[in-house]
């Protein structure tokens, strides 16, 4: 299990998703924010480029811009994520002239300038829905959570890689190590019978 990332058990994340309310504006976009990360696997400056003008409604799809690899993709919006998010726009999204869907209520207003913010957002609600961290706990350990959860759930490794903007599906292989016990499953016995 060497180099796997760190990554959280998928019940723990829902739980920590789960335990945001939705009375105060800031619990609204943190729960969006929590659940676009968890369940499309975008880095963190892939949620700040976001703008408005990024989601698709009608085709349930998330135009993701600045990836790492320089090029863009599009990812599913599940409906609860949807529904979130559309929560978010109309009830909770600061009311300033920004194109960016993810806003600071800390003044001044505005989309988040660098990564820390978000970072924070995630392992204040990861800690408050009682998920014990260990040394890395921002945005990324949600999307080594999901692509963990998707290979755990026999999710074809070219989907996964595509989810995550992966240009070689080398990089995405590394999670296929979580599933040596599907592995074994599938494995033909040894030629000879056993040694």
């Amino acid at each position: 299990m060497a180099h796997l990332p760190p990554r959280l058990a998928w019940d723990d994340v829902r739980q920590a998703i789960d335990a945001i309310g939705a009375t105060t504006p800031v619990d609204i976009r943190d729960r969006a924010v929590l659940l676009l990360l968890a369940t499309t696997g975008i880095r963190n400056g892939e949620l700040r480029a976001i703008r408005l003008k990024d989601i698709d409604w009608r085709t349930g799809e998330v135009f993701v811009r600045r990836t790492k690899g320089k090029r863009d993709r599009v990812v599913p919006l599940l409906e609860e994520t949807g529904a979130a998010l559309a929560d978010y726009i109309l009830r909770a999204r600061p009311k300033v002239d920004s194109p960016y869907l993810f806003l600071s209520f800390t003044p001044p207003l505005g989309p988040f300038k660098c990564a820390s913010p978000v970072s924070r957002i995630v392992r204040k609600r990861l800690r408050h829905g009682g998920v014990e961290l260990g040394r890395v706990a921002g945005a990324h350990l949600l999307r080594h959570s999901l692509a963990t959860q998707l290979v755990r759930q026999q999710r074809p490794i070219n989907e996964v890689a595509d989810l995550l903007g992966h240009r070689s599906i080398n990089t995405t292989a590394l999670y296929v190590k979580v599933a040596a016990s599907q592995l074994a499953e599938v494995a033909l016995p040894f030629p000879g019978g056993a040694a």
